[in-house]
């Protein structure tokens, strides 16, 4: 099979998409190289003793232009190996560039193509980082799609990015599911989803057992295992007897309302400044030479 580094890479602004590259040149390309071979490394690394890919079914949710992907394509001369996004391009680049890796275009909601128990292993980086209301449909989803006893990784934002993305320090106490810039396109991140490791383990493990966590690319990396179980999405998400999920949730509450006030504010900046602007212009045509 070819190696990774020999087969084509996407455009630049396919690629720039999923990772911001450095530079449109062969030091960029260099980069979104290392960066695919890095996550594979650490998706492998996760992986219980002894676990062989040869033989299975693995499926990258949210995979872009396969950046993760190329990184298994000598794997899919003996496996069968899939990735899905909702960026037609994307896919529609890799079905053109990538084979035998297959390429799924998604939709913004379940389900996708598959019969249920496809897969052995999937993952999703950086995914349910930014999902909010179909969060736990899709999760459940791909609890559909894998086989009993299949593996999921799936990544959430936490501790080690609450300074950025909600400008506070950490208090697990007040985060359960918060949901933050839930407005912020798409071209700009979209919204941002912080998540505590008590609340993923009350929500996400009545529908799997977490096995692992690991810390990679500044977001936790949970390795779980599917549980027998039939699960509706809202179940998975009612709340539990944990007195911390009233106070996550009154706390996104005060996130939610003081990303309003500060959007009022600059709207109100930005009506002043046009004002400013018109009377500025209005000032200038009524004068008059000295």
């Amino acid at each position: 099979m070819t190696a990774s580094s020999d087969l084509p890479y996407p455009p630049f602004e396919l690629a720039n998409r999923v990772i911001e590259l450095p530079s449109n040149d062969f030091a960029g390309y260099v980069h979104y190289e290392m960066a695919g071979r890095q996550t594979r490394d650490e998706l492998l690394d996760l992986l219980p003793d002894g676990y062989t890919l040869e033989g299975r079914s693995l499926l990258d949710f949210g995979c872009g232009a396969g950046r993760t992907l190329r990184q298994f394509h000598e794997e899919a001369s003996s496996a069968r190996v899939v990735g899905c996004d909702i960026d037609r391009e994307s896919i529609d680049w890799m079905q053109a560039n990538l084979a035998p890796i297959e390429a799924v275009c998604s939709e913004v909601d379940p389900p996708l193509p598959f019969e249920s128990g496809s897969f052995d292993f999937i993952w999703a980086i950086s995914v349910f980082t930014h999902l909010t209301g179909n969060s736990a449909a899709w999760l459940m989803e791909l609890h559909r799609l894998l086989k009993p006893g299949g593996l999921l990784m799936a990544s959430y934002m936490g501790e080690l990015n609450s300074e950025e993305v909600a400008g506070e320090p950490w208090d697990e106490n007040r985060i359960g599911m918060n949901v933050l810039r839930h407005s912020q396109g798409w071209d700009v991140g979209g919204p941002m989803v912080l998540m505590s490791d008590w609340w993923v383990d009350e929500h996400w493990g009545r529908a799997f057992e977490i096995r692992k966590r690991h810390f990679a690319g500044g977001q936790t990396w949970a390795l779980l295992e599917k549980k027998d179980v039939r699960l509706s999405a809202d179940e998975l998400m009612a709340a539990g007897d944990d007195p911390r999920e009233i106070a996550a949730l009154r706390h996104n509450v005060a996130q939610l309302q003081a990303e309003i006030d500060d959007l009022k504010s600059h709207q109100q900046g930005g009506s002043l400044a046009r004002a400013g602007s018109a009377l500025k212009r209005r000032a200038s045509r009524l004068r008059r030479p000295d």
